[in-house]
């Protein structure tokens, strides 16, 4: 499968060296489940958009330190993307910042959250059964890392996910849009890295309790696999 990463971000400090940036981390999450698996990287912030929905099998909009109510231009050209992405029936999976552009492009609304930042390992309800989530789970724990969040649906959209901190922490839109707010592509390792390097951001009981969750390892690999399962899912791939 190609799927296109519409990078909004970079890896920023020495995580980039220790870790790889933000298509590496995707790549090795993905590849994880299926080798085959082949990402090229757009960076949207200067400006390299897909010129056509088909241009890759599939599009994976990463996370990012913007806000999607924010005043940028490659960010307003992002928004009208997604819009016509979802238009063609182009299948799309956002992560975190990417799960938030889809839901403010496509109707919903993105609002800081009123209990401040969510870090750590948080377990997620899943709510109804989805046929791609093989495997099927009622619960799956990943990284978080996020101030904003989706407060409100899309018309037409399917709440897949609840945390304790994120009521709507996965949901869908017909079959062809995901949006998952937690990081998959986060190791527990590099999620220490991230809050260590903005600890001053956080409350002192927050960041303890965060980097407590993260000796307990995450299901990211069961969300990687869902991630494809559900990229590969829509017909319109062999169309």
């Amino acid at each position: 499968m190609r799927i296109g990463l519409l990078r909004c971000d970079e890896v920023g400090g020495d995580r980039a060296e220790r870790f790889g940036g933000y298509l590496d981390l995707y790549a090795n999450l993905l590849g994880r489940v299926d080798p085959e698996t082949t990402l090229t990287d757009y960076d949207v912030t200067a400006g390299q958009v897909p010129s056509d929905p088909a241009e890759q099998d599939a599009w994976l909009i990463s996370g990012s330190r913007a806000s999607v109510y924010d005043d940028e231009p490659w960010l307003a050209d992002l928004l009208g993307l997604v819009v016509r992405l979802s238009a063609a029936g182009a299948p799309m999976v956002g992560i975190c910042f990417g799960h938030q552009v889809l839901a403010q492009a496509l109707g919903g609304s993105v609002e800081p959250s009123d209990s401040g930042w969510g870090i750590g390992v948080h377990q997620a309800e899943v709510a109804g059964g989805h046929p791609w989530m093989v495997p099927q789970r009622q619960q799956f724990g990943i990284v978080y890392s996020h101030r904003d969040q989706v407060t409100a649906l899309p018309g037409y959209a399917t709440l897949v996910a609840s945390t304790d901190h994120c009521p709507i922490a996965a949901f869908t839109v017909g079959d062809h849009v995901l949006g998952i707010q937690g990081h998959p592509e986060f190791s527990p390792e590099f999620a220490a890295a991230v809050y260590e390097g903005r600890a001053e951001m956080y409350r002192a009981e927050v960041f303890e309790h965060a980097m407590q969750t993260l000796e307990h390892g995450t299901d990211s690999t069961d969300v990687a696999a869902w991630i494809l399962s559900f990229l590969k899912s829509t017909d319109r791939l062999a169309a």
